[in-house]
Order: C-alpha cells, then structure tokens, then sequence
C-alpha cells in the first residue's frame, strides 16, 4: 500500500508495551507520524525513534489540550489520530486508503472509525463481532473539522456540524495491559471528570452514590456489550461502577471545599 498525503498523530506517555503495534499498522500508509508525549520513561521514546523523528514533549494538560497540540505540528490537510493502544488492521486502512481515491472537494469533512475492545486475555488482537465498540471520528479534513479542547470529552466536531461518515473495517483496541492498569486509567479520568463537573456547576447530590452506580454498571455490562468479554468484562463493568460513585464523591467533596471557602 502506497503512502497516503496523511499525518496520524499520536499522543502517549510510557506505552513501550504496545506502541510498536500502533507504529506498525501506520507507517506504511502514513506520510507523516507525529508524536507528542508527556514523559514517558519506559523506553517509549526509543521504540517511537525507529519509526519518526517528529517527537514533542507537552505536559499533560488533559486530552483536548494535548491533541489539538498535536493538530497544530501536522503538516498535511488530512489527519488520522490514534490513542497508543489503538492498531488499525487491513481492513480499515483499505477504507481510509479508499477516501483518498475520491476528490478531495467530494469527501466528507470528517470519517468514524470502529474501535474495538479487545480483551486483556485474548491471544490475538483482533476483536470479535460482539467486542464492545466505540464508532467516533478520528479521520478528518484540519481545515473543516478538529478536536475541542476538553480536559476529559475529546472528540472531533465538524465546523459546519455536519456528520460523519462511519468507514468499513476494525481498529483494535487493547486499552487495558492489567487490571491494576484499567484502575489506574478510571481513578484518573474519574479525578478530571469530577474537577470537571464542578467547573460547569453540574449538581450532583449524594443521592446520586445510591443509583447512579448501579445503572453504570448495567449500561456497561450489557448496553456497552462487556457481558461478551468475559470475566475480564465483569471485572471491568464493576471497576467502572466504581469509578462512577468514585467520580460523584470527589465532585461533592470540590463543592463543599469550594463553599467552605
């Protein structure tokens, strides 16, 4: 497959077990591979040096700060963006190799990927047809569309407020290296989200700790489709359970510091 007049971006920090995956399903489609990380001191850096020499330090200012950053160092129109545990499998680069086929004026401003979980104790990397999913824009035209700049809600949003179009195929999704890692990554995003919350006014009341994280926990379980992955997806739905109640109590423990004051 010939390189395409693309830029992916990449945001990371200590990811040496699973960005040479990441690189590898992008370096042959891509022009342009810029990295942007906060840290990392696992050996990260050195994987990502066989692969681009396009490699920034920002601190970690939250998502939407770090990848409208990244936005800007992208030299091409077209830009792909990847988590660094996100892998692009042959399907899906054959439909993003597809849109460059279509006239730049005729495509759309932004185009979805299907990003799929796979599990932490699957041997391959391919997800299954019932792997619990995210369809969001992650392809998209820098002059018609682009990141907010959320701490927490990143996400592409065409400027005219357009649609975009879902394209055919997988991205695999190995979001979690352990169970002490998932917790990790739900604690954090739990902290901003609750800074988060108070910083709108949003109200939150301790009558929400009683039912809140119950039904978080079904909608994950069953609606988010996780019952499919096992007992990696119990596990997974009660963690983010509770990560709700735990993102409802640090909101009201901000409120009451913030009236105390």
């Amino acid at each position: 497959m010939n390189k395409l007049p693309l830029s992916v971006f990449i945001i990371c920090y200590n990811e040496v077990d699973r960005i040479t995956l990441v690189l590898e399903s992008v370096k042959d489609i891509a022009d342009e591979i810029i990295i942007v990380d906060s840290g990392s001191t696992d050996g990260t850096l050195e994987i990502i040096k066989e692969y681009t020499d396009k490699i920034f330090f920002k601190e970690w200012e939250g998502f939407g700060a770090q990848k409208t950053y990244a936005e800007s160092l992208c030299k091409h129109d077209w830009i792909l963006n990847l988590d660094a545990d996100e892998i692009l499998l042959d399907e899906i680069k054959k439909s993003i190799a597809k849109v460059f086929d279509i006239p730049n004026s005729e495509r759309n401003a932004s185009y979805s990927l299907d990003i799929r979980h796979v599990s932490l104790m699957s041997k391959s990397i391919k997800p299954n047809f019932f792997s619990p999913r995210n369809i969001t824009p992650r392809l998209y035209n820098k002059n018609k569309a682009g990141f907010n700049n959320s701490t927490v809600h990143d996400k592409v949003i065409n400027f005219d407020r357009s649609k975009p179009i879902k394209l055919k195929g997988a991205v695999a999704h190995i979001s979690t290296k352990s169970f002490s890692h998932m917790w990790e990554k739900i604690r954090t995003y739990s902290e901003l989200q609750a800074y988060k919350w108070v910083e709108d006014g949003r109200n939150v009341t301790y009558f929400q700790l009683i039912y809140d994280p119950f039904f978080f926990f079904i909608k994950n379980f069953f609606i988010r489709r996780l019952c499919f992955v096992g007992a990696e997806g119990l596990v997974m739905s009660f963690a983010l359970s509770a990560g709700r109640a735990l993102r409802i109590g640090m909101a009201l423990e901000l409120k009451n510091r913030k009236h105390r004051t």
